[in-house]
């Protein structure tokens, strides 16, 4: 009764901690891929924030085929009524000569600069553009400005930035001999939540099923952050629920096989639950906001925990001594220490996964270890290995005895091994960020044909800083004319069109006076009967951001106490062309967020190396001390060639290696040292050969599981581990010594 009460008192008092947890820190489980990664350069962080965070709440929509126009309606009509504002509002006209009438003058198109060149070329522009009067900006503004220089640049100004045509208050673009009505939406702040991003999917999903049925010869395509968002939340919880209860159910096959008996499955059980319960605690006790792959890379904390779990019950099931032994004591605690060490590590990774799988792990083995000590052996009389396996540890121990005698030979056929695969498939890292997703590859088709229809499939985003607004508007204008003289294809719009400088407004406003004074606008004046004098006004960002055109200058540009920003979109030019031009001016950079991000991946792929490399030290030393220095170089040259075996398969089947496969290479180690701690301490022992072989059984089920993922990224872990815990499984048993031919009798 007492360990009943033991028991529950210990469980009651983990879950009790976890809700106490819950309760004071409200955590909330994201499913946001771009969460994941490790912060970039200040300055960048702060431009992403502020130019790009609105385009995860858009949605879009394009329709073709029959019916377009009525499935865009309703549509349109059904945003609306689930309060999804429309995202792209044109200013009208009007509104916009009322703004920038009084700046006349200061404000020049370029067709406009030319015409000036003479009387006569100035009087020939002039009546082209009166001919042209049922020309919107001619007829807004030519009682404001009787001179067209604000009809000239507001239509030169609205031509770049009108993408689409306008049809009975429709957004229409041509795309290869078809038209495609476009619908832009926002969504809620709060839409990224997993519960709340899955609900706004499948609703819209409905509404376009529905749609599909009453318009059969009419496609629409969507895309947004969202529906991915939406997506992989979803495939994570499906690869949850299948690899959690396929792995549950073999592990019970195995419990029960091994020992017959009811009270070891609660055991394993026990200690399990009280790895999660305590893993979950601390990590919420840290994170107030939790990934939902941490919690998929977690189930690693099992296939680790539950050894404790084999090795305490086989320890005591021998019936030598009343508890554990003190080798078994020992080993425990080697493992935990070594284990430990190297997960607890992971807490200073700059890559948030990796920092929360660490405290996960290193609290749940805590938890784990504290379940064997004090819990488990309370249990010592009813735990009986069952007669089969006994015999079978028997034949494994002959198996293994031969195969200690052939370590050489082994070890030979690893290193050729090693070198075929390095021929076959030199080691390369591909850190590619896209690895973590798991989107559906039609979603991901959309969103590529939607780059397409807004003409930025071939198009790079470039950040421009400055020290202030005046120094970025005549930064941006240097680079526009120097990219232009370089490749005259190129297509751009910067703020700079928008809001010429300070300096280009006085060149304009003087070039118009000089004219003035030449008699250029003689046709001009003598339509108005008055003579044409620039707008004495200057046209600052401030007063732009109060104008019908605001929402879309904020988006462009960024003004902080520090420094001043704005991005824009190349089109049509070269990624060579505009590398060179970033590398030669430090305030302008070549924006490319997967690019980015993949190389920070890169980079911490390196540092996990060197975590690995100080781990194997690390334990080397631990081996050195408690086995002796030829033990120890025994144990840490089957550590090397456990990893290098996993790194070079691994390669060998993926084509190339990422950060995932370094981080299963830990995990494998942690199981590695737990194997080589134990054959030393208890060497061939029935109950150890039976510990170590049920271990690698259920860790290769659990994380072979892994390798059935459609997400790359996770596929790339089962698959390390599944090759890593065949390889151990394998290469420990060479760190013991040959036995004598009088102890093989």
């Amino acid at each position: 009764m007492t360990r009943w009460l033991s028991a529950f008192a210990w469980l009651s008092g983990l879950a009790l901690l976890l809700i106490a947890v819950i309760v004071l820190q409200k955590p909330r489980i994201d499913s946001d891929i771009l969460a994941l990664m490790p912060q970039s350069d200040t300055r960048i962080d702060s431009v992403e924030a502020h130019f790009f965070a609105d385009n995860k709440q858009q949605v879009m929509f394009s329709i073709t085929g029959e019916n377009a126009e009525q499935v865009h309606d309703r549509l349109n009509n059904w945003l609306i009524d689930n309060d999804f504002p429309a995202r792209f509002n044109m200013p009208k006209i009007d509104t916009l000569s009322q703004f920038y009438a009084p700046y006349a003058g200061r404000l020049l198109s370029e067709d406009y600069r030319d015409a000036l060149e003479t009387a006569n070329t100035f009087s020939t522009f002039y009546y082209q553009q009166l001919s042209q009067i049922a020309d919107p900006f001619v007829s807004a503004t030519i009682n404001l400005d009787a001179s067209l220089s604000l009809a000239s640049f507001l239509t030169e100004q609205m031509q770049k930035l009108q993408t689409f045509n306008l049809e009975e208050n429709r957004l229409t673009v041509s795309y290869q001999d078809a038209k495609y009505y476009l619908l832009f939406a926002q969504i809620k702040d709060n839409a990224f939540g997993i519960e709340q991003a899955q609900q706004l999917s499948t609703s819209i999903k409905q509404q376009l099923q529905q749609l599909a049925v009453d318009f059969p010869y009419t496609k629409v395509r969507y895309s947004g952050a969202v529906f991915h968002t939406s997506a992989n939340a979803s495939q994570a919880k499906y690869e949850m629920t299948l690899f959690g209860t396929l792995s549950l159910l073999a592990l019970i096959t195995m419990i029960v096989w091994v020992f017959r008996s009811s009270v070891a499955l609660w055991l394993a059980s026990l200690t399990v639950v009280s790895a999660i319960l305590g893993g979950a605690a601390v990590l919420l006790a840290v994170f107030a906001q939790v990934h939902i792959l941490t919690l998929v890379f977690a189930v690693t904390l099992i296939g680790i925990a539950i050894d404790y779990s084999f090795h305490g019950m086989l320890d005591l099931s021998s019936g030598e001594q009343k508890g554990y032994s003190r080798g078994l004591k020992l080993a425990l605690l080697l493992s935990l220490l070594t284990t430990s060490l190297g997960y607890a590590s992971l807490y200073f990774s700059p890559m948030l996964l990796l920092a929360q799988v660490g405290v996960f792990v290193v609290a749940g083995l805590f938890s784990a270890w504290l379940c064997t000590l004090l819990i488990t052996q309370q249990w010592q009389h009813q735990l009986i290995i069952a007669a089969p396996i006994i015999s079978i540890a028997d034949k494994l121990k002959v198996i293994l005895l031969g195969w200690v005698k052939l370590r050489r030979y082994a070890v030979a056929g690893s290193i050729v091994l090693l070198i075929v695969c390095y021929i076959y498939s030199p080691i390369s890292l591909n850190n590619d960020v896209r690895l973590l997703n798991a989107s559906p590859q039609a979603l991901i088709e959309n969103e590529a044909f939607h780059l397409s229809l807004l003409g930025r499939d071939n198009g790079r985003i470039m950040i421009m800083f400055a020290d202030n607004e005046q120094a970025l508007l005549e930064q941006l204008t240097t680079f526009k004319a120097a990219l232009q003289i370089r490749s005259p294809d190129a297509k751009l719009n910067v703020l700079s069109d928008l809001l010429p400088s300070r300096a280009m407004q006085e060149h304009n406003s003087a070039l118009v006076k000089a004219k003035q004074n030449q008699g250029v606008f003689a046709a001009s004046e003598s339509m108005s009967g008055q003579p044409f004098t620039a707008s004495t006004k200057m046209l600052t960002l401030d007063t732009l951001l109060t104008s019908p055109l605001a929402p879309f200058i904020k988006q462009q540009v960024m003004k902080g106490d520090e420094f001043a920003a704005s991005w824009f979109m190349v089109t049509d030019v070269s990624e060579s062309v505009l590398a060179a031009f970033a590398s030669a001016d430090p305030q302008l950079l070549m924006y490319n967020k997967v690019a980015l991000l993949s190389e920070g991946l890169t980079h911490y792929s390196h540092s996990l190396l060197i975590t690995l490399c100080c781990a194997i030290v690390l334990a080397g030393f631990l081996f050195a001390w408690r086995f002796g220095l030829t033990c120890a170089f025994k144990q840490s040259a089957v550590l090397v060639l456990t990893i290098a075996i996993i790194l070079s398969l691994c390669s060998v089947v993926q084509g190339s290696l990422s950060i995932f496969n370094l981080l299963g290479s830990l995990l494998v180690m942690a199981l590695s040292i737990d194997y080589l701690v134990f054959y030393q301490i208890n060497q061939l022992s029935r109950e150890n050969i039976i510990a170590i072989s049920l271990s690698a059984a259920s860790s290769m089920w659990v994380f072979g599981m892994l390798a059935m993922s459609i997400t790359p990224a996770i596929y790339s872990f089962g698959l390390t581990i599944m090759i890593g815990l065949i390889a151990i499984f394998v290469l420990a048993p060479l760190t013991l010594a040959v036995p004598k031919s009088k102890e093989n009798r």
